[in-house]
């Protein structure tokens, strides 16, 4: 049998930069693209369009490519879109009605206040600042408004990590800006505030039982390459397949491989109701279903798995010895038979967790 390849997203020009993870996170998700000759520029600085064109993006907004204008009206600048976003969310910009300040770099004063109008609130200055800070979206270490550098210019590389930033904190939702300033008796007090910047992509060590569902109650463990007939002794018989070729159990969903073993499980709150439950379901480290958040995950795996808007997607691949190397989803895999996926998804306004599936990436992909 032929082994099964991913080829990856390639990048143009960056195996040695910084930034090449994030570039191709950014691509995965259609937040950022390259110029007509396919290059990124990632050190390039960055313009108030072209930021608003992230921004936007990477909230689910669809914004034209910089290359390519629009097919209704073939004359427009493909700056439009992104302006007439702002307008209609009261985002500050200097370009809306001066077209020159459109591809002029943007100060990270601007970013900052584009960015708290887009979390729905009306501040301006060090007050949009102060926001930032205080709820871990400034991307930075400041720890108050004076050590900000807000005159300071950023790259396309330094703006694309910011928002990955927001994503950390589940913040990749669009919100109206007041008209009337938001009260400034509102802001958080930065009095002894801790800086910090998640890393772009940290990880934690994962082994065998990282995979297995555990339960806090009367259930036995569900462990990952246990049999069908095990799992139906311990669990009950299942004779039901969902969609996706898992079998229907009362806790949880399970698919097996051509041997009849576990290659693959999911739970989530629509197969028990854990406010009646007497147990939890939760993963080796101690992530549990309906109460753990995002922050949460985040913090016992890595951001890393950080991918859309409320998911988070985690790979390994295992090595000869057994043990489990975290892998990137963006690099080429040569046999992915070898890899396995630990996916989370939280709810986008409450940031709890509501689904958990564990699988080989073979199976998860339909292979």
């Amino acid at each position: 049998m032929t082994d099964l390849e991913w080829r990856g997203i390639p990048v143009m020009d960056m195996n040695e930069h910084w930034a090449k993870r994030l570039f191709q996170w950014g691509i995965s998700q259609n937040i950022i693209n390259g110029y007509s000759d396919d290059s990124l520029k990632p050190d390039q600085v960055i313009t108030e369009a072209e930021f608003l064109k992230m921004l936007y993006r990477s909230m689910g907004v669809a914004i034209p490519n910089a290359s390519a204008n629009s097919a209704y009206l073939p004359s427009e600048s493909w700056t439009e879109g992104p302006y007439r976003i702002a307008k209609l969310y009261n985002h500050p910009t200097a370009g809306e009605n001066n077209f020159s300040m459109r591809m002029k770099p943007i100060t990270k004063l601007r970013v900052a206040e584009i960015i708290s109008a887009s979390q729905g609130v009306h501040y301006t200055g060090q007050d949009a600042v102060t926001y930032l800070i205080g709820h871990g979206l400034s991307n930075s270490k400041a720890n108050s408004p004076e050590q900000f550098d807000e005159r300071s210019t950023l790259s396309r590389a330094e703006a694309l990590q910011w928002i990955r930033q927001l994503a950390f904190h589940g913040k990749l939702k669009i919100y109206e800006r007041p008209k009337v300033p938001t009260e400034r008796s509102l802001l958080p007090d930065l009095l002894d505030l801790p800086s910090e910047v998640i890393p772009d992509f940290s990880t934690e060590p994962v082994t065998d039982e990282d995979f297995n569902l555990f339960f806090n109650g009367d259930f036995s463990d569900l462990k990952f390459g246990d049999s069908k007939k095990s799992i139906d002794d311990h669990f009950g018989e299942s004779t039901e397949q969902n969609i996706f070729n898992y079998n229907i159990y009362l806790l949880f969903n399970a698919h097996f491989n051509q041997s009849g073993e576990l290659d693959g499980w999911s739970a989530d709150l629509d197969i028990k109701d854990s406010s009646n439950a007497n147990f939890s379901l939760l993963t080796k480290k101690e992530i549990v279903l309906g109460k753990s958040t995002l922050s949460d995950i985040i913090d016992r795996y890595g951001s890393a798995g950080v991918s859309h808007q409320g998911i988070l997607e985690y790979f390994y691949i295992k090595m000869n010895d057994g043990t489990y190397q975290d892998i990137s989803i963006y690099d080429p895999i040569q046999n992915i038979e070898d890899v396995y996926t630990i996916t989370f998804i939280v709810d986008k306004e409450t940031q709890l967790l509501y689904h958990i599936l564990v699988t080989t990436l073979k199976t998860a992909w339909f292979y």
